[in-house]
Parts: C-alpha cells; structure tokens; sequence
C-alpha cells in the first residue's frame, strides 16, 4: 500500500466527528437539496394553472407543510430504521471492535434506494394527493387546473425521487467504507445497491417523462388558450415559460448526468490508480469499496484477487526461504560430513544442525550394534537427548518403534500424527511431539543407523521435508562409514608406524653395537665448553625415531633461520644415513645369499655323502675364516 496517506475528503471528516448522526444528516440534506427539484413544478402549475394570488397562496403554504411533514417523518424513519448502522458507524468513530459485519453491511447499502422509494412513496402519499384533495375543495377551481396541478405535482415528485438517488448514494460513500465487513464473502452476501444499469434506465426515464410531464401541458395550455383569445401574446408567453421551463429542465438534467457520471467515473478512476500502484509490484494496495453497483462488487472481486494474489506471492517467498533454509542446512550437514572424521563430533554437529536450522523439536542418530538387533543412541538433542545418551537408550530394530520399523524395513517411517501411529515408541521425556519421521542409514545396501526428527507439529514432514532430510540421512551414513574406514586406517597405520619405529630401532642398535664408532665431529677439538657457549642440539629422526643427534657449538647466538636450516639439513641427513644402512644391509644381503648359492651349487655337485660333508665344512670353514670345523652324522640306534 502507498505510503502517502491519502487526504481525507469533507463527507469522510463530517462523518468522522458525527458516528451514527452521519445518516440522519444525510438524509435531511437530500430532501433538502432534491426538494429544489419541485420549483420546476410549481412554476409550471402556476402557469398552467393561472391560479389567483390568494388561491396560489394557500397552495404554497399548503404544500410547504407537506413537505416539510414529509421530510419529518422520512428522517424521523431512517433515524430508527436504521439503528443498527448508526450503532455500527457510532463505534467505528469510537475505534471500537466489531463494527464490522454482514448486517450492517446490508442496511448501508440498501439505503440509498430504500430512500428513495420512500421519498417516492410519501411524495404522492403525503404530498401530491393532500394538496390535490386541498385543490378540490377550493371554490371555483376548474377540472383543467386540477389536472395541471396533478401533472405538475407527479412530476415534482419524480424530479425528486431521482435527485435524492444520485445524491444519496454520492453522501453514504464514506459510511459504506467505514462499514465494509473484513471477509470477502460478507462483502458480496451484504451487497444490496441497485445496479447500473437500472439506475441509467430509471434516471434516463424520470427525465423523459419529467420533461413530457412539465413542457406539453404549456403548450396544450398555451395553445387552447390563444385559439380561443385570438392574440399573438399569447404564443409569445407560451414561447418565454417554455423556455424557462426548458432551461429548468437542462439544470435538473445536468445535475443528474453529473451526478450519475461522478458514480461511475471517480470510482473507475480510484481502481486505475490502484491498478498502477500495483503494477508497480506493491501487492498491498487495496481498492476503496464506498459504491453498491457493479463497480463496488468489482473492486470486491478486484480486492479479493489482490489478496490471493499477495498470499501466494508470501507463500511462495516463505516456500523460497524455507527451501534455502533447507539447502543451506543440506550444504551445512554436508560440510560437516566431508570435515568431522570423528563419529561422535560428526552425529553430535549433525542432530544439532537438524533442531537449528529446520526448527524441529527433538532429533536423533542412532547406530546398529554389532549383532544388528539393538539400534543404539548414538546423539540426540535437547535435555532429553541428554537423559536419554545417560539412560544409554537403545530400541530393538524389529520392535514397536519408528526407529526400529524404518531399520528392518530399510524405508522412511513418518507419523504425520502421533496419536493416530501404531507402531512408534512413545518416549515420556518427549511430550509435545506431534510428529515424527524415521530414516534408514543405509551405504551401499546395508543399515548403519537410523536419522529420527521430531516436531511439534502435525503434519510437519511434507515431501520437501523429507526428501531434505533423506538428502541428510544419505550424507550422515556415507560420512558415518568414512569414519569408520577412516579410524581402522588410522589404526592399521598407527601398528604400521610402531613396527617400522620398532625395526628401526633394533636395526640401529645392532648398528651401534657392531660399529666401533658412531660419532664424528670437526672443529677444533680443544674448544672448551661451558654454560655461556651457544649450543644447538638438532635430533636426527626417522618416522617419529630418533636415531642419534647434531650438536653445534658456537660463540654467537643462534637465529631461527640458522634453527630452520640445520633442522633441514638433520632430515636429509637422517634419510642419506638411513639410505646407506639399508644399502648396506641389501649388499650384505645379496653377499651372503651369493655364497649360499656358490656353497649349495658345490654341495650339489658332489654325489658321495663323504664328499657332500667335505665340501659342506670346507666351504663353512674358509667363508666364516674359522680355525678349525667339524661335521659329523649320528644317527641314533
């Protein structure tokens, strides 16, 4: 809706500080004003008429007390006919509640035309056909002067009864705003106007007939009375009230058209503006209902489409940010999974990103035992998960529990209502669950776990929701298993490194025990050493095994780039030493399987026992540089 507040117009503000008073007010001012419409009449009466000054007196003051009679009792009937909305407008000028309703409704906006059949109905009842028994009973009136006054009368009246229309319905504008009901279908069962179409036939009619009735009887009259005078003035006479009569006529048409084409026009060109407003892509703007015809049931159909339209613009925004919520939830759980390598981190960030993001009231991930016949919490959230993690609560996979169902059936298990589920476990410390949805943990065709969300809901996992949280259950076991395999490698690697840290070790210290010396240094080897020499002592280690050390004597301190590079020049050193052990170890290797092959081709070649057994100890003998070397066979008996 635009921002700029509308200027009030003046019938808005009368009816702001007079309520209920508004109606009566309005009513008295459109008898007032369309009472005009009877000098038109009057004027032909007396011409028609031609009645004597004292006779015309009496008339007028006869009809004034008509009038006013009329107007009385037409005022005094819509003050209590009318109760009902005056209390309603009454309370809508107090800022009151419930002002608002179909009744009321109705009685507003029937008013205008129940007005004006009553003027009608007591214009000929308490006007035309009074002073036409008042115009009998005078002495010497003629039959022709009754009938002009007849004629002249009913036109007045229907000059009248058309202009109170037009005016009346133009003045309860503001009041039928004021009383427009709040729903879409009180506004349309409560519409009582009158059409458009019958107003423009009953408009278009009163001025034609009103114009028969007020310009023929002149030139009847006018005619007669010059064929039987005989004189030229008297068609001069007839020629000026004609035209009087006309010009008459044109104002009263005038006011009718402009009236009539107000009705149509100014609420057209209100629903243009809101049309633009609109456009403009403001779904909050709304047309001002303060008509009863086809234009005010058009923008009640005009409104009512504006608001349909502004609800599922606002559903499908709220849909949009609930989907991104969800995705962005998705994509969460998915970064966790693809960074948490440890399980109990892992379920714990993803329940907790359930019960945040999506809003959900409880959530839990729990794991199949080893044996498969325990599904075993592993997290959940909240105080009760908490309990429950204490409690080490577990459900039987193929028992009477959501979470079990969904395990042994390897399918999703929603209760849209809880109550209304047969199969689910019915947790105490969870009691405002209304609703519930369990998913299988399922890699590559095997169960893992089971993903259970709670709401305080009915109804609360549609398809969207569980498809994003099927996506989640997905992600959750495939990273559950990666864990897994990531943990036993872990482990396997970290046997791995303690036999390779163990064989390193012993393969150094038999070094060090064969070796006469493990130990060079260069330098001056008479540089003392005391409590204010920079030292440096780098380890030399290979796979987290130290297998000796670098010290580095020295006068200046030592800085971090010196620290960096020796340590770099240490690891290098460490690998080249490494290097060369197990180069050495695969020459002495290669060495002794060459002389064992030598040896068992020399002992094969021989054919003789004696010979295989002198061959065998000589061999021995020469390749271990031993002094002496026996062999000998016994065999016990």
């Amino acid at each position: 809706m635009s921002n700029a507040t509308p200027k009030k117009s003046i019938l808005h503000r009368t009816l702001e500080r007079t309520g209920g008073w508004y109606l009566v007010i309005a009513a008295f001012v459109t008898q007032v004003v369309a009472s005009v419409g009877a000098v038109a009449a009057d004027y032909t009466i007396q011409v028609n008429a031609e009645f004597s000054s004292e006779v015309l007196s009496g008339i007028i003051q006869f009809a004034s007390y008509t009038i006013f009679s009329s107007t009385t009792f037409i005022v005094i009937f819509v003050f209590f006919r009318y109760r009902k909305s005056r209390k309603k407008l009454n309370a809508w000028k107090n800022n009151e509640s419930d002002f608002r309703d179909e009744a009321g409704w109705k009685e507003i906006t029937s008013l205008a035309w129940h007005y004006t059949v009553l003027i009608f109905i007591a214009g000929i009842l308490g006007q035309v056909i009074p002073t036409l028994v008042y115009i009998t009973n005078i002495p010497n009136i003629t039959s022709d002067q009754i009938v002009y006054a007849a004629l002249g009368l009913f036109a007045g009246v229907i000059g009248t009864a058309t202009i109170a229309l037009q005016l009346m319905d133009y003045l309860l504008q503001p009041a039928r705003t004021a009383l427009l009901p709040e729903r879409f279908e009180d506004q349309l069962a409560g519409e009582r106007g009158i059409n458009l179409t019958i107003k423009l036939a009953l408009t278009v009619f009163a001025l034609l007939l009103t114009s028969i009735l007020l310009l023929a009887p002149i030139g009847y009259h006018q005619t007669t009375k010059a064929l039987q005078v005989g004189s030229v003035d008297v068609l001069r006479a007839m020629q000026t009230q004609s035209l009087v009569v006309a010009f008459l006529i044109i104002v009263y048409g005038m006011a009718l058209a402009v009236f009539f084409s107000r009705s149509i026009s100014t609420p057209i060109d209100a629903l243009l503006k809101n049309f633009k407003t609109i456009e403009s892509g403001d779904l909050k703007e709304r047309a001002t209902i303060n008509t009863s015809d086809e234009i005010g049931r058009l923008s009640i159909y005009f409104n009512q489409m504006i608001t349909r339209l502004d609800e599922l613009q606002s559903n499908l925004e709220n849909q949009i940010a609930k989907r991104t919520d969800q995705l962005r939830a998705t994509s969460e759980v998915g970064r966790a999974a693809s960074s948490i390598l440890d399980p109990d981190e892992l379920v714990e960030k993803i329940v907790n990103l359930i019960t945040d993001r999506l809003g959900y009231y409880y959530a839990a991930i729990f794991i199949v035992s080893p044996d498969g016949a325990w599904a075993e919490l592993r997290s959940a959230t909240g105080e009760a998960g908490a309990e429950l993690k204490a409690r080490q609560h577990r459900l039987a996979t193929g028992g009477k529990s959501m979470v079990g169902s969904a395990i042994s059936l390897r399918q999703a298990r929603i209760a849209h209502d809880v109550g209304l589920e047969a199969v689910r476990f019915n947790n105490p410390l969870l009691p405002n669950t209304r609703s519930e949805i369990a998913l299988p943990l399922m890699v590559g065709g095997r169960v893992v776990g089971a993903l259970d969300a709670q709401s305080t809901e009915p109804n609360a996992f549609d398809p969207e929701n569980t498809e994003t949280l099927l996506g989640m259950a997905n992600q959750v076991a495939v990273a559950l298993e990666n864990a897994r395999l990531y943990q036993e490698a872990q482990s396997a690697l970290r046997e791995i490194r303690a036999n390779q840290r163990t064989q390193l070790s012993n393969a150094w210290s038999e070094v060090s025990d064969s070796e006469d010396v493990l130990e060079f240094s260069v330098g001056q080897e008479s540089y003392q050493v005391d409590d204010q020499a920079a030292k440096l002592t780098i380890p030399l280690a290979l796979r987290d095994q130290v297998i000796g050390e670098v010290l580095i004597l020295g006068d200046d301190a030592w800085t971090e780039d010196d620290i960096s590079w020796v340590n770099a020049v240490a690891r290098q050193a460490a690998f080249a030493i490494e290097n060369a052990r197990l180069l050495e170890e695969s020459q002495q290797s290669a060495l002794q399987e060459r002389i064992i092959s030598e040896i068992t081709g020399k002992i094969w070649a021989s054919t003789t026992i004696e010979g295989i057994m002198q061959v065998a100890i000589t061999e021995l003998g020469r390749t271990l540089s031993a002094n002496e070397a026996v062999i000998k066979l016994d065999v016990e008996k």
